[in-house]
């Protein structure tokens, strides 16, 4: 059996503002991933909201950064391209192989990593972006075509080699564009089972949510997207969930793929899903 180390790593980093309740939900589809040499890194840029820290985050291969700090200008924050390059810098003694962005209300079920260095390996590209991911919106979930950062699984050394945009909403187009226009990026991969979930508004969000890319282009966007996602739980531990609330986050999307089942390969379903249908951790 192969070692974790015979494995590129996988990081997944995630920047929030004090959104703890997603932030737990997000973590615990961390967790249930399959793929076994990975990492999450948590920056939080809320830094009222802080999450204790525990021997769990070393045992499961957790961090967390708690900073409101321009690394570069030494000023708060103004934009979250800053914040993403931050978050990528800080923790590069542990990064390596390939970097995927965790959005903290978005979803990803456990084949996620998986599939996405399976598929990079079959096609000798620096990433893995599926053609469609699943969107949910107002109690509706579809298959949508895929124009979503956080879909794709990219290496870590083309994203710093490119970098962000240092926008708020547009910050993934720096090296996603880059990489699309070197043919480093396939947009139009066919050959995958949905496995990123984009989350418009399953009523999870604990305040009225806010979705930076339905507020690209107002100036205020950065403060907007602050004052909405804070949940005001502070000093308390994330926690990993129970088998049965496992099920319920993915029962959704599990029933879609079993009603939808003939439209996907079946090599990759009896592969990916039908050996996963139970929570991994």
């Amino acid at each position: 059996m192969s070692k974790i180390k015979d494995y590129p790593q996988v990081t997944a980093v995630m920047c929030t503002y004090g959104r703890f309740t997603c932030v737990e939900r997000a973590m615990n589809c961390f967790l249930q991933q399959t793929y076994p040499n990975k990492r999450l890194v948590i920056y939080n840029t809320d830094t009222e909201s802080r999450y204790i820290k525990s021997d769990f985050f070393t045992e499961k291969r957790i961090l967390v950064w708690d900073s409101n700090q321009d690394l570069v200008t030494g000023l708060h924050y103004t934009n979250v391209g800053a914040i993403r390059r931050d978050a990528l810098n800080l923790v590069g003694d542990y990064l390596g192989g390939y970097v995927v962005t965790w959005d903290d209300d978005d979803l990803w079920m456990p084949w996620f990593m998986e599939q996405a260095v399976d598929r990079m390996q079959e096609t000798g590209l620096p990433s893995f972006k599926p053609e469609m991911s699943f969107f949910y919106s107002g109690n509706n979930l579809r298959l949508v075509r895929n124009t979503l950062e956080a879909s794709i699984v990219a290496s870590i050394e083309k994203v710093r080699e490119y970098g962000y945009l240092l926008e708020t909403g547009k910050e993934g187009l720096g090296w996603y564009t880059k990489m699309r226009d070197n043919r480093e990026l396939d947009e139009h991969d066919k050959n995958y089972l949905p496995s990123y979930c984009f989350n418009w508004n399953d009523g999870y969000e604990m305040n009225a949510p806010h979705k930076q890319s339905g507020d690209i282009d107002n100036p205020n966007n950065f403060n907007n997207h602050k004052e909405a996602s804070r949940d005001a739980v502070n000093g308390r531990e994330l926690s990993i969930y129970t088998e049965e609330k496992m099920r319920e986050t993915y029962k959704p999307y599990f029933d879609f793929i079993r009603e939808h089942e003939a439209d996907f390969p079946s090599h990759l379903v009896e592969k990916y899903f039908t050996p996963h249908l139970l929570p991994v951790l």
